[in-house]
């Protein structure tokens, strides 16, 4: 979402889902787009790390 703006539509719900998530009334002070640049070493190797943590081991009863 390059040249997108954040519009305070958007930012309404936002504070919105993050409210019923939560529980309380939140303040959003800052908000930004993150652009995809691919895949970096870093984050890459972040997600094996969190899929090798779930591996399911099943044992027979």
């Amino acid at each position: 979402m390059q040249d997108s703006e954040i519009t305070p539509e958007l930012l309404m719900i936002m504070s919105a889902a993050i409210a019923a998530y939560l529980g309380k009334n939140v303040r959003i002070r800052r908000a930004r787009f993150i652009s995809d640049r691919g895949m970096s070493s870093w984050s890459q190797m972040g997600r094996v790390s969190i899929q090798s943590s779930h591996n399911i081991q099943y044992h027979s009863a």
